[in-house]
Order: C-alpha cells, then sequence, then structure tokens
C-alpha cells in the first residue's frame, strides 16, 4: 500500500509540473517590451495545451497551442510607448501565470566581453579589474531611473548544446542595480532614455576574456577550415583540460544568447575584440559573420549593431583596430563605430572612463534610431593622394572641417617611401583635409595615423569626435623605426 502511495504521489507531482505554464527568465516582472513591434512571446507548457494571453494594454487576447515538444512561441502586438505599468496574464485550463510591472518602449542588447561587462561600481572578488568607473559617486547621484530596467544573463557555458533558459531577472533600475550592471550599458541606455523620454530596457550578456567565436553558432564554424586554428586550441574535445572553457567555439551562443534570441530588441552595442588580437586578420571575416548570424538568428535581417573600436593599450595590436574599422567601411548596413582613441590607459586594457564609449555608442542610435540631429561619427579614412613630397588625406564625416582636440598641431601621422622605414610626419589641417609631410622621406609611398599599439592622437572633426587610426598600405611592418 505505501509504494503504491508513493507511486501515486510522484505521478501526481510529475503530471502537476508539466502542467504549469513555464516563462523563460527574461520574459518576468519589470522587463521591458519593444514599443510598436510584434513582440515575441514564448515559454513551456504541456503538448496541445493551449495558451491565451492578456495583455493589460488592449482588449484583446492572443491564443497558441503548444507543439509537440512543449516549446510554445508566439508575437504579441505592443502599442507605442507606455510609462505606466503594465501586465500580461497567461492561462491554460490547468494554470495561470502573471508577469507584472511591464513598461513599453525601447530594448537594447548589450554584448561583448570584459570592456562590456566591466560594471559601474567596483566589485569585491576574483576579478580584480573590476574597479568600477573613474567617477562613481557623480554617476550614482543620477541613477535612480524606474523607467530604466537592467537584465543580467546569468553567466553559463554550453559546449554542444543550446540551451533555452538563463538565469537572471529584469530589475528596476537605482544605484544600487546600476552598480552591478554594465557601465557601458547603463550609461549608454541612460543617455538614450533621457533624450527620448520613454522606457528603456537593457539586456546585458557578456564575459570577459572571450574571443567572438565563443558568441558564434556552432554550424558556423564546424567543418569550416577558416576556423580549423580556434578547434585545435579550444575544441570541445579540450574542455576537461582547458583553463579557458569560456573559449570552446560557440559556448556563450549556446548558454547566454540562445536562451535570450528571438526577444524583440532594438539593436545590439557591442564591446569586443581584444581576445581576437592573436588573430586579428581574421577578425573582419569572423566579426562580419556575427553579425550576419546574429541578426538572421533574430529575424531582423537590419538589426542596428553598433561598436566600439578598441582603445589604445600597450599590449594591444592596431591590426584589431583596422579589422574594426574595415567591417565598418565594407558596406553593411546598420551597423556604426565608436572611436575612442581619447579613451584609451597605456597599462590598462579596461579604461576607467565609460561614459565616453557608452556616449558615442548613443550618438549612433540617437541619430539612426530616434531622428536626433547629433553628428554620430569623427572622421574616417577615405583616400590618400600622393602629390611631389606631400600626402592630401581626405576623410568622410569631415564635411564641417577639421581641428584638433586639444588646439595644439596634429600629431599622430607617420609617412613612409619605397623602403616602407616609417617617420614622424608633419600634418597641416586644410578645411576637411590633412596636408602631411616629413623632412625625412622625399617621396612618400604611404600614410599612417595611430597605427600602433598605444598612442596619442588629437586629430578630431568640428562636431568634436575623433578620427579613426587607420593606414594608406597593407605592408606588414611596424609604424615605429
Amino acid at each position: 500500500m505505501r509504494l503504491i502511495t508513493s507511486v501515486f504521489l510522484i505521478t501526481l507531482t510529475t503530471l502537476t509540473s508539466l502542467a504549469e505554464i513555464k516563462l523563460p527568465s527574461v520574459i518576468s516582472d519589470n522587463m521591458v517590451l519593444k514599443q510598436d513591434a510584434n513582440a515575441r512571446i514564448w515559454g513551456k507548457a504541456d503538448p496541445g495545451e493551449i495558451i491565451t494571453i492578456s495583455p493589460s494594454w488592449t482588449d484583446k487576447t492572443y491564443s497558441v497551442m503548444t507543439p509537440a515538444d512543449g516549446n510554445w512561441s508566439t508575437f504579441v502586438p505592443t502599442p507605442p510607448a507606455l510609462k505606466t505599468e503594465q501586465q500580461m496574464v497567461f492561462k491554460s485550463d490547468r494554470d495561470t501565470v502573471t508577469v507584472n510591472n511591464i513598461l513599453i518602449g525601447e530594448v537594447w542588447l548589450c554584448s561583448g566581453q570584459s570592456n562590456m561587462l566591466f560594471p559601474l561600481g567596483p566589485e569585491n572578488g576574483k576579478w580584480k579589474w573590476k574597479v568600477g568607473v573613474d567617477d562613481l559617486e557623480e554617476q550614482l547621484k543620477d541613477a535612480d531611473y524606474p523607467e530604466i530596467r537592467l537584465f543580467t544573463v546569468g553567466y553559463q557555458e554550453s559546449p554542444g548544446k543550446e540551451l533555452d533558459d538563463c538565469a537572471g531577472q529584469w530589475e528596476v533600475c537605482t544605484p544600487e542595480s546600476a552598480w552591478k550592471f554594465s557601465a557601458v550599458g547603463f550609461l549608454f541606455g541612460r543617455e538614450l532614455h533621457n533624450e527620448i523620454k520613454m522606457p528603456v530596457g537593457l539586456i546585458m550578456a557578456a564575459r570577459g576574456d572571450t574571443h567572438a567565436e565563443s558568441w558564434l553558432k556552432e554550424r558556423l564554424m564546424k567543418d569550416n577550415r577558416f576556423y580549423d586554428d580556434v578547434y585545435e586550441q579550444f575544441g570541445l574535445d579540450k574542455v576537461s583540460t582547458s583553463k579557458k572553457p569560456y573559449k570552446v567555439p560557440a559556448t556563450l551562443w549556446n548558454g547566454m544568447i540562445a536562451p535570450i534570441l528571438g526577444y524583440t530588441v532594438s539593436g545590439n552595442i557591442w564591446y569586443q575584440g581584444e581576445a581576437n588580437d592573436m588573430r586579428a586578420e581574421k577578425y573582419q571575416t569572423v566579426f562580419t559573420t556575427l553579425i550576419d548570424s546574429w541578426r538572421k538568428e533574430w529575424g531582423m535581417p537590419d538589426m542596428p549593431f553598433y561598436f566600439v573600436q578598441i582603445a589604445p593599450f600597450h599590449r594591444q595590436s592596431p591590426a584589431i583596430r583596422e579589422a574594426q574599422l574595415n567591417t565598418f567601411t565594407s558596406g553593411i548596413k546598420n551597423i556604426g563605430m565608436a572611436v575612442i582613441t581619447d579613451g584609451g590607459d597605456s597599462l590598462d586594457i579596461h579604461p576607467r572612463n565609460k561614459k565616453l564609449p557608452a556616449h558615442r555608442l548613443a550618438l549612433w542610435a540617437l541619430n539612426k534610431q530616434y531622428g536626433k540631429n547629433v553628428a554620430f561619427s569623427g572622421p574616417v579614412f577615405k583616400s590618400a593622394e600622393i602629390e611631389g613630397n606631400k600626402i592630401t588625406v581626405s576623410f568622410d564625416y569631415a564635411e564641417n572641417g577639421l581641428k584638433t582636440s586639444d588646439g595644439s598641431p596634429v600629431t599622430g601621422f607617420h609617412v613612409a617611401g619605397t623602403d616602407k622605414i616609417f617617420y614622424p610626419a608633419t600634418a597641416v589641417i586644410d578645411d576637411d583635409k590633412v596636408i602631411v609631410t616629413s623632412h625625412d622621406v622625399d617621396n612618400p609611398a604611404a600614410v599612417r595615423y595611430g597605427y600602433d599599439c598605444f598612442f596619442r592622437v588629437n586629430l578630431i572633426n568640428n562636431d568634436g569626435l575623433p578620427a579613426s587610426p587607420f593606414r594608406s598600405d597593407d605592408w606588414n611592418v611596424p609604424t615605429k623605426h
């Protein structure tokens, strides 16, 4: 009798658990849904179970039948931005789940490696680089925003398998919740919120020291010879012995992106590239593949994708910045690059000034997504014309003219002749161009600007945004002579 009772209780418990409506962690109290969109909503239930969704912003209800695999998904139309608290009620024959305190506004992904993960405030723990921003006290005075909501995707590796959920919860933005959130993400979101006057949701998925291949889908790399070096070093068969299991190809796509895949967003801000320095010559291809694949997987072929060009650092190859520049200028639509040549730290790969990259990312979004009349890009190399002993350099995003950030002569230019030896050069601004000469080079063949690991440069446009480092040559020689 006791055995029969036990079996009955186990069976009853199993049936009860299967009868539940289970929502992923990203669909929960305090969330922000994208305005004026068909917001994707999904969850789990018994096969055949009909889930009815009743949003508070409309009299309509939406129903979806759970398929055989138990994973249901549908789309719910959202209205223009709403600052008043909303709710969604999910019902089946045997369960009801209510999600409360929802706002309707704009939603942005915040992804990448440690400089995106870098928190607003210091964190006591094994990550000694998490020291917080350099003006923390000032930022905390302005960190109480009920209409900004923060979601951190819990760190989890998943080599070989895509996961369907993650740890995490939406939090209302307060000084306490902002303290531990991505500094770049928070500062970006705060600027958007203050400018567009709408609720803003921020979803942060980042992990330090990760190369882009950790964030790519497996099928894009497996059996592709281009990625052989990555698999040889970090392949699935190395997991048990690896000191860096987070570098297994696709492991963070599986563990941290797949669980939130399809949550309807406005765009993505990306701060990554440092860990691809050792394969910088491949980064443009890898990064382009990542952008294209994320857009395809999200079902958003034009998803805005704005990224930070890596700051100067004494061990950071100029080739990684060049790969980012080449990605930006390659013709991909709806991408933008935030240049922070004025925000580097020669001895720290994690500059504490996070307001700078956040602001420059926000400029892209404000102009391109929200129609604000703000400048969004610094000068970008267009061409170099050689005439006698001088090179005339032309730029895009310099139509209003050029100047220096400190009022002093232009710094950071080098020229070389056919001997490929680069010498410091004199650069003079001529409206929207720069005339470059060197008394060491009578017949220049190439020009470079800021093409080094660490450097100090000062060329900006009249909108105050810095020029990206560049080179007109493709020689495999260092700038220093």
